[in-house]
C-alpha cells in the first residue's frame, strides 16, 4: 500500500494500515475501539517487481488505446488489504482527556475519569467490581444488632436509676437490716444500699459502652451492609 504505514493495535495485537500522514497523531482500531499513537516511522519499501517482457503485441499500441482516456491516478487505499483492519481518525480537540484512556474528562476539571475510573489526582484506577443491590433483609440483619444495642444502654440507664430509688426499701425486712438506727432515724444494714448501687453501676457501666460504640458505628458509620461480589 503507498503511502501507508504497517503496525499492530497496542490492545489487541490487530495488524493495522494507516496512511502516514497520520504519523503521531491518535486514531482509534475499529475492532477494539481503543485508541493509540501511530508511531513515526517511513513506511516499508514494496519489493520491486520483475519487468515485464515487451511482446509484439505490447509494443506497438493500437488505434483504440490511443484514443482512449488516460487512466485515473491510483488512490492509497485501493489496494486490496483483506483480513486487515482498518482504524477510525480521533478527533483533535483542545479539551482535557485523561492521561490513561485518552478519553474527554467530564467536567473538564473531573478528578475521576468517568470512563475508566483512574484519578488524576493520586495517579491510581480505580478498580470496579460488580455486587448484587442489598435487599431489606440484608438491611433488617445489618441494623438490627445496633438497634439492640442502643436499646440495650437505653435499659441500662433504667435500671441503674431505678435501683438507685429502691435499693433501700428492697433491703428493708432482709437479713441484711440491722435494729439500729442511723443518724436520720432509719433502719441501718450491715452492707450499705450504696454498695449494691454502686456494684449494679459498675457491671451496667462495662456493657454500656462497648454497646453504645458498637451501637453508634453500626449505625451512623458502617451503616451499608456489606457487598455481596458476583461470580460472574
Amino acid at each position: 500500500m503507498a503511502g501507508a504505514i504497517a503496525t499492530r493495535c497496542p490492545h489487541c495485537q490487530t495488524p493495522l494500515k494507516v496512511p502516514d500522514s497520520l504519523a503521531g497523531k491518535r486514531v482509534k482500531c475499529k475492532k477494539c475501539e481503543n485508541t493509540f499513537v501511530v508511531p513515526v516511522s517511513p513506511p516499508a519499501a514494496a519489493p520491486p517487481r520483475p519487468a515485464a517482457k515487451a511482446t509484439p503485441q505490447a509494443a506497438a499500441p493500437s488505434a483504440s488505446s490511443a484514443t482512449s482516456e488516460p487512466p485515473r491516478p491510483k488512490r492509497p487505499f485501493d489496494d486490496d488489504d483483506e483480513g486487515v483492519a482498518q482504524v477510525g481518525v480521533v478527533q483533535e480537540r483542545d479539551v482535557p482527556r485523561c492521561p490513561h484512556c485518552a478519553m474527554e474528562l467530564v467536567p473538564p476539571d473531573a478528578i475521576v475519569c468517568i470512563h475508566c475510573g483512574f484519578n488524576n489526582r493520586t495517579r491510581v484506577k480505580a478498580d470496579t467490581k460488580k455486587v448484587y443491590a442489598a435487599t431489606f433483609s440484608d438491611w433488617f440483619m445489618h441494623l438490627a444488632p445496633g438497634v439492640l444495642a442502643l436499646l440495650t444502654c437505653i435499659g441500662l440507664i433504667v435500671l441503674n436509676v431505678i435501683t438507685t430509688l429502691n435499693m433501700r426499701s428492697w433491703l428493708e425486712g432482709t437479713f441484711l437490716e440491722m435494729e439500729e438506727l442511723d443518724a436520720a432515724g432509719r433502719k441501718r444494714f450491715y452492707i450499705a444500699p450504696g454498695a449494691f448501687i454502686f456494684l449494679i453501676a459498675f457491671i451496667s457501666l462495662s456493657i454500656f459502652i462497648p454497646c453504645l460504640r458498637f451501637g453508634l458505628r453500626r449505625l451512623f458509620v458502617d451503616y451499608r451492609p456489606p457487598e455481596q461480589l458476583k461470580l460472574k
